[in-house]
């Protein structure tokens, strides 16, 4: 029996022995590689999916697997390297390998609230359904379509070019990427870029701007979320104290809500803005230009907007609270989490401090919550590695789109390749306005078949030229 059925993989979308590309796409949203909030790394169920996904790989791309070296290194992480005809790093060249980043694990869907099954992979209205679309195994899908028929042509890339996978960037990649990265480190690779997810090719996200940017991000906002805990003596709800715990909470919220991070122009974003403002007619193309001369009035304008907010400052958002299991119980202790995207200069251990300085009360227990990790700096020389190819790949697929400097507000893996990489670029290659993007993470997350189509062409021309 064939192992494509024993994945569980329909014999039908098998034509003369290959996978249709969109089918390849649908089956591999259809393995359900999600975390169930309640299980902890090492649930056999979750990495059984997991598996399942790398395995697929194996069937779907046939002759990348023949061309290319495969690791294993766990249910989280995998690696591929494409060897190249100058291979390694050639002095004389000056071409030095290259990494592509990707994840196949996705964040939990809420049932209930879709429209569709959410790993059912429908297709309606040339859109195509399901948790994991955007985030994001359309780029693994894309870019090893393209490697897989670039390689059943005989095609050999000049350089050596690896892939590396991940199974739980979701829980911050410390079981996959972190592990890869110490795997990478033993054996002394270092790379002229490392290419992950990030920012799109934004379509009407920008206010006044009509015309689609593609948002290459070469600096990155850190990540810390802290646990804000208030204790008490539990007891009978009919007896409360004078001072509950949950009230002492709510007041240290208030207080950070009241005094936010202050607001920064960095020269990335700055960078940003000047770019843009030729679009921008009048008035606003004139304060775009002049954002650093204009200080707080165009920080004032710009506070109008979350997504230039957060261009602009450390964010908070309070994303969890919790008390008694009960409703007549007073509980033993109330609990928050407020997650933290840092701007440069903000380091987690300053933020923290911030935060304690705004509660100002020695009730209020604070402690980091999960992985944190400082704000990753902007690649200096970013138009020295791999930006031209993207920007050559890019005429080729997207031809009069505007290419522009981004700073990426969430957080991606490359995080951990800072040690091993000259450069860290963040692109996805894929056109999304504002609704599409906002189906990242929530309901209904869907891609179009056209702009799939139009990431495996740009990865096609992109590879082609390394």
């Amino acid at each position: 029996m064939s192992s494509l059925l024993l994945l569980g993989v329909n014999s039908k979308i098998l034509h003369n022995g290959k996978m249709d590309f969109i089918d390849k796409f649908r089956e591999a949203l259809k393995i359900p590689t999600w975390w169930p909030p309640e299980t902890d790394a090492g649930d056999k169920d979750a990495e059984a999916a997991l598996i399942r996904f790398q395995e697929f790989l194996t069937e779907a791309f046939p002759a990348f697997h023949k061309a290319a070296q495969r690791w294993v290194l766990s249910p989280y992480s995998f690696i591929y390297h494409l060897p190249g005809n100058l291979p390694g790093e050639n002095a004389q060249s000056g071409i030095g390998p290259v990494l592509f980043l990707g994840h196949y694990d996705v964040v939990p869907a809420e049932t209930e609230k879709w429209s569709v099954d959410p790993f059912g992979a429908e297709m309606k209205d040339g859109y195509i359904y399901s948790r994991g679309s955007l985030d994001m195994k359309n780029g693994i899908i894309c870019m090893l379509e393209a490697v897989e028929n670039l390689c059943a042509a005989g095609w050999k890339p000049k350089r050596d070019i690896w892939f590396a996978f991940g199974g739980d960037e979701e829980r911050a990649g410390i079981l996959g990427s972190k592990k890869t990265v110490r795997w990478m480190e033993e054996r002394k690779l270092n790379f002229d870029w490392v290419l992950d997810e990030g920012t799109p090719i934004a379509e009407n996200q920008i206010k006044g701007i009509t015309s689609p940017l593609a948002l290459v991000s070469i600096e990155e906002k850190g990540y810390l979320s802290l646990n804000l805990t208030v204790e008490q003596d539990p007891g009978h709800a009919s007896r409360p104290p004078k001072v509950q715990a949950a009230a002492v909470l709510a007041r240290a919220l208030c207080r950070i809500e009241k005094r936010p991070f202050p607001f920064m122009l960095s020269t990335t974003v700055e960078t940003f803005f000047k770019q843009i403002a030729p679009l921008m007619p009048g008035i606003k193309g004139f304060v775009m230009r002049n954002a650093r001369a204009l200080g707080p009035l165009f920080f004032k304008l710009a506070a109008t907007s979350p997504t230039m907010e957060a261009m602009l400052r450390t964010t908070i958002a309070m994303t969890q609270l919790s008390g008694s299991a009960a409703d007549n119980v007073m509980p033993s202790e109330v609990r928050a989490v407020i997650n933290m995207r840092l701007l440069w200069p903000w380091t987690a251990e300053k933020a923290t401090a911030f935060i304690k300085k705004s509660i100002n009360d020695e009730r209020v227990k604070i402690s980091v919550y999960n992985l944190a990790t400082d704000p990753v700096p902007p690649s200096r020389e970013y138009r020295q590695y791999g930006w031209q190819e993207i920007e050559t790949a890019m005429k080729e697929t997207w031809p009069g789109i505007p290419m522009l400097p981004f700073l990426m507000v969430a957080t991606t893996d490359s995080r951990h390749y800072q040690g091993i990489s000259k450069c860290l670029l963040r692109f996805c290659p894929f056109k999304l306005d504002t609704k599409e993007l906002s189906a990242v993470h929530g309901h209904d997350e869907r891609i179009s078949v056209e702009n799939l189509r139009q990431g495996l062409k740009f990865y096609s021309g992109f590879l082609k030229i390394l």
